[in-house]
């Protein structure tokens, strides 16, 4: 499943940190579903967000 990592959190305090990654649930034009640490779901910009490069060394 894609990831992405936050790099903003404003209007996000409580449910995203700057750094940690997320799931995305699904990608759309300028936003992603992405699933927070409590399970649960929300639309946020991707500006707020970049994806997490594939790499094996994770």
């Amino acid at each position: 499943m894609k990831k992405v990592i936050c790099t903003n959190n404003e209007s996000y305090d409580l449910e995203f940190n700057v750094g940690d990654e997320y799931q995305v649930e699904r990608e759309l034009e300028t936003t992603y579903i992405v699933i927070n640490k409590l399970g649960n779901k929300h639309s946020v910009f991707k500006t707020h967000f970049m994806p997490v490069e594939d790499s094996e060394s994770k």
